[in-house]
């Protein structure tokens, strides 16, 4: 019985890269997504808790705010900057609010990366660890589809309550959960 060479019983595969290469030689970046490419992402984002947490509390609502209970002639005082951790779903008004509660959230967690964060106005995704905004094309497809999660709530959210009459007539109800 004849033993081929160990080199010539399978051709070497090619090791496939993770980035795509790209050309020194090209100035366009038409086709390539520049980014931010976050270490974290793997750790500190749950799709299942953010659709939980999602179900069961107001929306754009700041939690602490809320449970703070500040009013102004009736109404509830509402930052309209709230960010949401893609960890646990918590939605907290953003650091350049008064009270930086997503912020505070973030610092508080000692055993769990609660460290991304999406705000739900802008749909901006930023990494507290890294100090960075984030990119759904630099990134896991997690950030894309809980993105198209949050963007489908939204909408659902908002033709519920112009069904019922209330996208004009309150607007403070819009950033509440019906």
């Amino acid at each position: 019985m004849r033993v081929k060479e160990p080199t010539k019983v399978l051709p070497e595969k090619a090791k496939r890269s993770k980035r795509p290469t790209i050309p020194h030689d090209e100035d366009s970046s038409d086709d390539i997504a520049v980014g931010f490419t976050c270490q974290h992402i793997s750790h500190a984002v749950s799709v299942n808790h953010v659709k939980r947490a999602i179900s069961e509390n107001l929306w754009s609502v700041c939690s602490e705010c809320l449970k703070e209970r500040r009013f102004c002639d009736g109404q509830p005082v509402l930052p309209s900057d709230i960010w949401l951790c893609l960890k646990c779903g918590f939605q907290g008004c953003g650091k350049n609010s008064e009270s930086q509660h997503s912020l505070k959230h973030f610092k508080s967690w000692r055993t769990e990366l609660h460290c991304i964060i999406i705000s739900l106005s802008t749909w901006i995704i930023w990494c507290y660890e890294c100090d960075e905004k984030l990119s759904t094309h630099c990134n896991k497809k997690v950030l894309a589809q809980i993105v198209d999660f949050l963007q489908k709530h939204v909408s659902k959210t908002q033709t519920r309550l112009q069904e019922i009459g209330l996208d004009k007539t309150v607007p403070v109800l819009k950033k509440f959960k019906i």
